[in-house]
């Protein structure tokens, strides 16, 4: 058996064990717990999935009517005999070619599209037809740009609804030097221009 001594030994060192792990509890007034390190992600904000009805002033239609040029003019027919000469096309594609490798800008804007230059005040333009077909006009267009015109369409509506394509060239804030480059233009396309007053596209 054990002495007494012995088991006073253990009792004290059992004892001394628990004041050591209890006492320093006891004493703060809490209870020490270990924080874990780990990471919130923000809540998904909530969206608003409702769909929300227009609201227009009284008086939207009035004021969102467009007003579509119209064309009362003649069109003319791809297949009428102004046909422009081959000899002329390959001058000035050549020309068009020349120009392009020269200048890279002018490369750009000769296939971009065919959008007409912003003048103020009053201008003039020349009108040298309407087409059905947009490709011809587009192909006139370059032919007249390689040849030094400043050339652009624009696409309008005639009274029956039809969609053309009208060939013109300017604008000029200066009418007679449109009318000095009528005989050229009949002489490069074979189209007898008339001079109009010019509309900015809407």
């Amino acid at each position: 058996m054990a002495s007494p001594l012995q088991n006073r030994i253990v009792g004290t060192v059992i004892v001394l064990a628990l004041a050591v792990i209890i006492l320093p509890d006891l004493l703060t007034g809490k209870n020490y717990q270990p924080e874990e390190d780990f990471q919130v992600s923000p809540l998904r904000p909530e969206v608003d999935t409702q769909m929300r009805r227009p609201e227009f002033p009284d008086n939207f239609d009035e004021l969102t009517e467009r007003n579509e040029a119209a064309y009362e003019g003649d069109v003319v027919d791809d297949q009428l005999d102004h046909e422009v000469d081959q000899g002329l096309r390959e001058v000035a594609e050549a020309q068009l070619g020349e120009r392009a490798g020269r200048d890279p800008a002018n490369a750009e804007r000769a296939s971009s599209e065919q959008a007409a230059p912003v003048v103020e005040g009053e201008a003039w333009a020349i009108q040298l037809g309407a087409f059905r077909n947009a490709d011809r006009v587009a192909e006139l267009v370059t032919e007249l740009r390689g040849q030094g015109f400043a050339a652009y369409s624009r696409v309008v509506r005639n009274s029956s609804g039809d969609t053309l394509t009208l060939l013109l060239v300017g604008p000029d804030i200066n009418r007679e030097r449109l009318e000095a480059q009528l005989p050229r233009l009949l002489e490069v396309v074979k189209l007898q221009g008339r001079i109009v007053e010019y509309e900015p596209a809407r």
